[in-house]
């Protein structure tokens, strides 16, 4: 099946206080809201006109890029194949900043957003504060039917499994190992989100700083052996999770997915605790000291 998606583009998430949540992605995030209008809080962080969104609302979105409106007419009829009704909406695209939209709800309850033409900008993004974020890397889905979103996001949209963690399973849509990743859970929306750092020791300083503060990560500081990423995710509003990433591998080109078991040794190699119920809720694994044990 050809690809249709050309970019992992925004989450938008519903919250009890977008304004804290705002707060929140530029304290932590390094973030800039760009936007308060309409209800709705967006955040900059790199070229793009925004990458994440808070709203009063219940919603939960990811937005996926497609190259053109063709592009949005072929998804509409591959969904229709799978059984899925989507549908064209411009007053939700004019909110979204893009030129059209298709939205339509997996099977395991998660919505998804595919845009044509979405805004970029013309002037430089300044952080909120210098932390070496390069910009949206990944997102994490809590779903109740991962098989059955794989094979949606597989054969209607293009994108690849990377890898698979149990049932769980890594979705790749450029160069990159994955872009988004479907977890079995009881729930369903968005789990996590992840933004990229330059390098390892900028994820490092923001471990230190979460610690100074008080604060121990749901996960982290790791490495995933799927993907190679260091990693370190914390907790955010409503729920949420998010995090930051660094370094990774590319897989070959035609690598195949392998298969990992559903355990602590799948989701970090450097056996760091996880309070995160999708990723197990792991102590550290056995004859593999945490982090903060090593340096002790």
């Amino acid at each position: 099946m050809s690809k249709l998606i050309e970019q992992l583009r925004y989450v938008h998430l519903g919250s009890r206080d977008p304004e804290a949540a705002a707060r929140f992605a530029e304290d932590r995030l390094g973030l800039r809201v760009v936007s308060r209008e309409d209800g709705q809080w967006l955040l900059r962080g790199d070229g793009r006109a925004y990458c994440l969104a808070f709203s009063a609302s219940r919603t939960q979105a990811v937005g996926l890029q497609v190259r053109d409106e063709q592009a949005l007419d072929l998804a509409a009829e591959r969904l229709a194949a799978h059984g899925i009704a989507a549908r064209r909406d411009d007053a939700l695209a004019a909110r979204r900043l893009a030129k059209a939209l298709l939205a339509f709800t997996l099977p395991g309850g998660v919505e998804v957003e595919l845009v044509a033409r979405p805004l970029d900008q013309g002037w430089r993004f300044f952080p909120s504060r210098e932390i070496g974020q390069q910009g949206l890397a990944d997102v994490a889905l809590r779903s109740t039917r991962v098989a059955e979103d794989e094979a949606v996001l597989v054969d209607a949209l293009g994108l690849r499994v990377s890898d698979w963690v149990g049932d769980a399973a890594y979705l790749a849509l450029d160069a990159a190992h994955h872009r988004l990743s479907l977890h079995p859970s009881p729930a369903t929306g968005v789990l996590a989100v992840e933004f990229q750092l330059d390098c390892l020791d900028q994820m490092m300083q923001a471990w230190y700083r979460l610690r100074d503060a008080g604060q121990a990560p749901a996960h982290g500081p790791g490495r995933r052996p799927t993907s190679g990423q260091a990693f370190l995710a914390f907790d955010g509003p409503d729920a949420t999770y998010f995090g930051f990433v660094a370094e990774g591998r590319v897989p070959a080109e035609g690598e195949r997915p392998r298969q990992f078991a559903p355990d602590a040794a799948s989701y970090c190699t450097w056996g760091s605790e996880c309070r995160i119920a999708e990723y197990g809720a792991q102590a550290p694994v056995r004859g593999r000291p945490h982090l903060r044990e090593v340096g002790a």
